[in-house]
């Protein structure tokens, strides 16, 4: 019984050393990582970014593969089912986590069992924008339009079941606004129409408006943050116009096949952490309006679970279903 206890201890000993081993080593090649959204877009762009600082630090090229289609699911399914080695990662934004599992009939993974949080890498407030020469000079402009049952103010997003579609209905919930939403299928046409005034408003997130706004083609009435974002310092929050509970946020992050090794998730953290650190990429994110966190994989695991609920129980209440 002693010799098998003390070969039992010995074998967990061998595995520990060479588990450590395997992570003091990765990467020892390329490392590919997916974005379950089209090329071009805020997260494509931040996740490239990313990549580069990546690169050197860990001393290996990073692939950024785009995987785009429903909502995010697709890409971020193909995540969920690689290899657990830390060669096959997720950057992805908050509707594959916490907003698409609750709006589609059937999930072909679960986000918090068949993936591994790393890091929240950023924190991305939304704005509420109307069109430049809109009649609606503030916010309170624009509630008064919108209050009582002749209010015909019309809102667009991205798509239903979209982030800035549950921004716009929490704001409608919050200040008792009449708005009829009006779903578009992406950001672009759905900002089109709203420079060109087919309709009144939109919630979008800060970095794809702000160079409409700082252009002058269009005005922003709102900001979700908790507190004002320099590059809109004229620009109230919703806790300013007496709406805290409005207050929410996009978020990027990086997340990791379940079962991938504890050790390579805690250098996945270090490395992104150091990257989002560095003077040029901080630079970056400040003048789009946005903050860096760089959490811990527990905190981050923990944040898209109560984010899931968040948005889930929203969704659920005004009908969002995936198009």
């Amino acid at each position: 019984m002693n010799r098998l206890i003390k070969s039992a201890a010995a074998l967990a000993l061998a595995l520990a050393a060479a588990t450590s081993g395997w992570a003091q080593a990765y990467p020892t090649k390329s490392i590919r990582v997916i974005v379950p959204f089209p090329a071009g877009g805020p997260v494509d762009q931040t996740a490239r970014a990313l990549g580069s600082r990546l690169s050197t630090s860990l001393g290996q090229s990073i692939i950024i593969d785009n995987k785009g289609g429903a909502g995010g699911l697709l890409g971020a399914d193909g995540v969920a089912k690689s290899p657990a080695d830390g060669y096959t990662l997720l950057f992805s934004s908050a509707g594959a986590l916490a907003i698409v599992p609750h709006i589609v009939p059937t999930m072909p993974y679960n986000p918090q069992k068949d993936l591994v949080a790393v890091t929240q890498a950023l924190k991305v407030p939304a704005v509420l924008v109307v069109a430049a020469n809109s009649k609606y000079k503030t916010f309170a402009d624009l509630k008064s339009a919108a209050t009582g049952d002749a209010s015909k103010i019309n809102y667009a997003s991205a798509g239903s079941g979209t982030t800035p579609h549950l921004q716009a209905e929490l704001l409608k919930r919050e200040a008792k606004l009449n708005i009829n939403h009006i779903p578009y299928r992406g950001a672009a046409p759905a900002l089109t129409d709203l420079m060109g005034g087919q309709v009144d408003m939109m919630m979008v997130d800060i970095p794809v408006v702000l160079p409409f706004i700082q252009s002058g083609k269009l005005r922003a009435l709102a900001v979700t943050n908790a507190r004002r974002i320099p590059v809109l310092k004229d620009v109230p929050t919703v806790g300013e116009l007496g709406l805290p509970k409005a207050e929410a946020y996009n978020w990027y992050g990086m997340l990791a096949p379940a079962r991938t090794p504890p050790e390579i998730v805690n250098k996945l953290y270090t490395s992104v952490g150091a990257a989002l650190r560095s003077p040029e990429l901080k630079l970056q994110f400040d003048q789009q309006g946005v903050e860096v966190v760089g959490s811990k994989p527990e905190e981050f695991g923990a944040f898209i679970s109560a984010e899931s609920e968040r948005w889930g129980s929203l969704a659920k209440a005004v009908g969002a279903k995936m198009e």
